[in-house]
């Protein structure tokens, strides 16, 4: 009987094997690099998903790992990129940010084995500007040229949609119409950030889809019933491809509503914040109009601020004849007052103006439940307000205390009247991508500091849309601002230092860092000022964070420590 028990399991013993056998095994997979044979990479296949040796891919790459078996956490790194595995844990640190990956790896025979689903994602190719393709048949992985396409995204008017590419370089284009109802566009050479496609529905887009072929990044526009012709122009810092595409009275994009909020009961504490409001005489409406501003061709969706600024998609120097002529100007007319923002005042009050961005017909970015931008904004700074006039030597200002549309140009105005000393605009970020979270601290300057900053001044300055025309600007105090704006420049990016610091080590955000970029509100303000995108209303994880009244808390306190250690440095009493 013993026997046969014996002979029984032994039965079951082979059964066993057999069948873990079914579901992994090990192989290899040639890694090629633009085409040409670099090498080969042992593989670990469990249950039909590819894991890659970590060392081997590393190293293929121009990289090394750094891996702790008894801890169970792996440093990948290449080319100053870095990222952190752990062991049993479905999230990565992808260059300092939290980023959810099922299984990203594990450990087979003493060795640790990378997820090939990964490697090929839009995580690693955002982060390490190159892409990974597999290809299946061939059982090949292929280092694709650095990724040069960043992001892609449109903005509605009332007469066209304005489609706009952020390229990391310059690069050539063919585009072609074909039946009056697809806009076909080859960017030569382009290696997009990601294959997608974007649903629009407008009358005059229906849908935007984006291909990657051999040689070419390939955007395919669906037109609508509305279409009626469309342009195209280029331009720069950072490079960027924009095509306006015109519709017969059209009516703008009804995905830019925003879905119905869901109010948290806990939020009812936050709405008896006492608030300084404008003074009623330091505000008056400006009359006429302005045209808009022409750019190589193409018409701008971007009217000129009171400052006479030019369009945050024009190029920064279009400007400089025309300050040259107002220099000539200046002895003949009274001067306009460029307050010295960096010389204490006399009294020793310093004034900071706060601005809860968005607000009545313009709800904001969206988000996926809950409190809508410009709700958030406005409860935040509030907070702000209630911390910052308590201190002593400051005077606090709100550029609008309820739920009422503020046009930006008007923000800057009330700022300046005010006779700010600091600019506070508070906003809360959105993307197509839910994944993407964390804050961001920008302060103005003419040049993005990336394509993504480019696009967030951008779909912030957008909001001109639901402006009325504004009057001329004066020249004389283009110019004069255009000469303290260096330092309020420079001014502004301390500031920024100051807040990311302290909002990093106080709320629960993901750090995406300081940038720059050309924001309406702030270059239209004489002081050093920063704009807050406080976390991404589009990410589950954040915009949870954003309806809790304690992490609002926690950012008002993080901006209200940084404006200190900012006043500190410079010995403000």
């Amino acid at each position: 009987m013993s026997k046969y028990f014996k002979k029984l399991n032994l039965v079951l013993l082979s059964l066993l094997l057999f069948s873990s056998m079914a579901y992994a095994k090990m192989t290899k997979i040639v890694f090629m690099k633009n085409g040409s044979y670099v090498g080969k990479i042992n593989t670990y296949i469990l249950n039909d998903n590819i894991y890659m040796d970590a060392s081997r891919t590393a190293k293929l790459l121009g990289g090394k790992i750094y891996w702790y078996p008894v801890s169970g956490k792996l440093f990948f790194q290449v080319k100053g990129n870095k990222i952190v595995f752990y062991r049993d844990k479905d999230e990565i640190i992808l260059n300092k940010k939290r980023v959810s990956v099922p299984r990203p790896y594990i450990v087979r025979g003493g060795k640790a084995f990378i997820s090939k689903d990964f490697l090929t994602s839009k995580h690693f190719s955002t982060a390490f500007n190159f892409r990974l393709a597999y290809n299946k048949k061939t059982g090949i992985i292929e280092e694709a040229h650095s990724v040069n396409i960043n992001s892609m995204n449109h903005f509605s008017y009332k007469d066209r949609t304005r489609m706009v590419i952020y390229m990391s370089e310059k690069l050539k284009f063919q585009e072609s119409l074909k039946e009056r109802n697809l806009l076909s566009i080859n960017i030569l050479g382009g290696v997009l950030y990601d294959t997608e496609k974007i649903s629009i529905n407008n009358g005059i887009i229906k849908n935007i889809e984006m291909f990657q072929e051999n040689k070419y990044a390939r955007f395919g526009v669906s037109l609508g019933q509305n279409f009626k012709e469309y342009k195209s122009f280029t331009l720069k810092n950072p490079d960027r491809l924009i095509f306006d595409i015109y519709g017969v009275n059209a009516a703008g994009n009804k995905n830019d509503i925003a879905p119905p909020i869901i109010e948290p009961s806990a939020d009812a504490n936050d709405s008896d914040i006492p608030v300084i409001a404008p003074p009623s005489n330091s505000v008056k409406e400006g009359a006429g109009a302005a045209p808009e501003i022409t750019v190589n061709g193409g018409a701008s969706s971007m009217v000129p601020s009171s400052l006479g600024a030019p369009s945050v998609l024009s190029n920064a120097g279009q400007n400089s004849n025309q300050e040259k002529e107002s220099s000539k100007k200046l002895s003949s007319r009274e001067k306009p007052n460029i307050p010295d923002k960096m010389v204490l005042s006399k009294s020793g009050i310093k004034r900071i103006v706060i601005d809860p961005g968005h607000g009545g017909r313009d709800g904001g970015g969206r988000q996926i439940f809950g409190l809508k931008e410009k709700t958030l904004n406005l409860k935040v700074a509030k907070l702000l307000l209630w911390k910052l006039e308590k201190v002593k030597g400051f005077k606090v200002l709100l550029t609008r205390d309820s739920d009422v549309f503020v046009p930006l140009r008007k923000r800057s105005k009330i700022a300046n009247d005010y006779g700010a000393d600091l600019f506070i605009s508070i906003h809360a970020n959105a993307s197509r991508h839910k994944r993407n979270q964390g804050f961001e601290i920008y302060f103005m300057s003419e040049n993005a500091s990336d394509p993504w900053a480019a696009e967030v001044a951008d779909y912030e300055n957008s909001v001109i849309r639901f402006e009325e025309k504004t009057e001329e600007p004066d020249p004389a105090a283009l110019l004069l601002h255009s000469l303290a704006r260096n330092e309020y420049m420079n001014e502004g990016s301390k500031l920024a230092g100051y807040v990311a610091k302290e909002f990093d080590k106080r709320t629960p955000f993901v750090n995406r860092g300081v940038k720059q970029a050309a924001f309406y509100v702030l270059r239209g303000t004489y002081a050093p000022g920063i704009l807050v995108e406080m976390g991404f209303m589009t990410n589950r994880k954040d915009q949870t964070n954003l309806c809790k009244l304690s992490v609002r808390k926690k950012i008002a306190d993080s901006i209200y420590r940084g404006v200190l250690n900012y006043a500190k440095s410079k010995n403000w009493k």
